[in-house]
């Protein structure tokens, strides 16, 4: 994916398109066998744009179904996606049930060996020992994490280059590339736990992240700096916006600044308690490769005019949407921004 990113006549590259989703749909593929078709498995099913497509498809119907003119047109597509795919995942599950690896119908013939797969192997056996039916496992389990990760990880990848490339965070990006390429007498794990953490301070920083929540009892909140005092009544639908929590100055002191001696379980955009993303440390690792990767690449900058601007609009509260490329329409997740370099790195 990185040799679409430079040519002798054009250095540039979507990297949207063509690398941060396409990443991610990888990364999550080589934990879950998922029957991904490339070069060096061609008898897969699914093209690695096609299963970016499915898996994107699937989290908008469940998250971003907002238009009641395409609900039905969305469902009916989602459906058939969901169960072409879930299927073949229940099967993948029941083959570690039954043999103790991850194999099923896409054992050595869509997936190749290597230690993301052996994570996903460990990660089924241990919720199929939790009691839980491979059905269960498959379907509310490894499936929506898959969906969620590949989703959520490409939006996430492009906001914290957003941030450093473009963003408040610019000052910082010449620390982050010293780190990544730079030959240092620090050992590898400090330097990949200072680049996880410039990773998570950019989303704290830069991410839209929110949920909703029902209130459990009658209570009055103060939203100091944003709506003041409300009152919420039991059973009230909250939204619980991650962006003004995530600038909590009794939580983040210093909420603006980027600082990487800040307590990790304090960040919560994975969720809290029994809502916390099942694949928190498998992200946290794909994010500080991805960012590792990206600031090795030499001279790596937004290009020049509109093309090197992420197309999104400004909402409160520090949320923003996203458009398609010709600015004609919203979108739920980042779809182009062009970049330039100079040239790769060798290795």
């Amino acid at each position: 994916m990185l040799q679409a990113i430079y040519s002798p006549q054009k250095p540039q590259t979507n990297m949207i398109a063509s690398i941060g989703n396409l990443a991610h749909t990888h990364f999550a593929a080589s934990i879950f066998s998922l029957p991904l078709k490339t070069d060096q498995s061609p008898r897969g099913i699914y093209t690695e744009h096609e299963l970016y497509l499915v898996l994107s498809l699937i989290f908008v119907f469940i998250f971003f179904d907002v238009d009641p003119v395409k609900t039905f047109p969305l469902a009916l597509a989602a459906r058939d996606v969901t169960q072409q795919l879930g299927k073949l995942i229940e099967t993948n599950v029941s083959f570690v049930a039954k043999t103790g690896w991850l194999s099923g119908i896409t054992d050595r013939v869509f997936q190749k060996e290597g230690p993301l797969k052996d994570y996903g192997v460990h990660m089924v056996r241990k919720l199929l020992e939790s009691g839980q039916s491979a059905e269960e496992v498959a379907w509310s389990q490894i499936f929506p994490t898959a969906t969620a990760m590949v989703a959520n990880q490409a939006q996430v990848v492009t906001q914290i280059l957003d941030f450093y490339l473009s963003g408040d965070g610019r000052k910082h990006w010449p620390a982050i590339v010293e780190l990544a390429t730079t030959r240092s007498f620090e050992s590898e794990d400090v330097i990949e736990d200072k680049l996880c953490r410039y990773a998570m301070e950019a989303i704290r920083l830069h991410g839209t992240f929110g949920s909703y929540r029902a209130a459990s009892s009658d209570t009055t909140l103060n939203d100091e700096g944003f709506s003041g005092m409300r009152n919420v009544k039991k059973g009230d639908k909250v939204f619980v916006s991650f962006v003004k929590a995530n600038r909590d100055p009794e939580i983040f002191p210093e909420p603006l600044e980027v600082r990487l001696d800040r307590p990790t379980d304090r960040y919560i955009h994975y969720g809290v308690g029994p809502h916390q993303c099942l694949g928190k440390d498998a992200s946290m690792v794909a994010l500080t490769a991805m960012l590792r990767v990206m600031a090795g690449i030499k001279g790596l900058r937004p290009a020049e005019g509109p093309q090197g601007e992420l197309k999104k609009v400004p909402r409160e509260d520090g949320f923003y949407a996203y458009m398609t490329e010709d600015e004609g329409k919203y979108f739920p997740f980042p779809t182009t921004w062009k970049l330039w370099c100079d040239e790769l790195p060798t290795a």
